[in-house]
């Protein structure tokens, strides 16, 4: 799990240039597990609405797909093991009752699934 304060600015699916570090100690332990990955991206329940984001789904779903763009590009994991998907605020790993709570769901986490999914014939 990566929380957002570190990794992301608040409201922000950019990634912090302090981050990188982090990202590629991560990047190197990825790339030596031989299964597929998903890349899950969070938030709290207070409704977003900015210039970039028209809801808080929009910004778990770009903050999944702004870290697999960086593990692809800078760090050169295999994009065939890799998939996004944005979960909003409807999976929370704590209560957003308070702002701890808030916070630690504000995350983008990455699931290692278990074993090698089957190889797809293009045929």
């Amino acid at each position: 799990s990566l929380r957002e304060i570190g990794f992301f600015s608040s409201g922000s699916a950019d990634i912090r240039p302090t981050a990188l570090g982090a990202f590629g100690r991560l990047a190197l332990v990825l790339k030596q597990v031989p299964t597929e990955m998903s890349i899950e991206g969070h938030t709290d329940d207070v409704p977003i609405h900015n210039a970039r984001f028209a809801s808080n789904w929009d910004l778990s779903a770009v903050r999944a797909t702004s870290t697999i763009r960086l593990l692809i590009t800078e760090y050169e994991l295999d994009p065939t093991r890799l998939a996004a998907s944005g979960y909003g605020e409807y999976r929370p790993a704590a209560s957003n009752a308070s702002a701890e709570g808030r916070a630690a769901n504000r995350r983008v986490d990455i699931v290692v699934r278990r074993r090698h999914a089957a190889v797809r014939s293009s045929e």
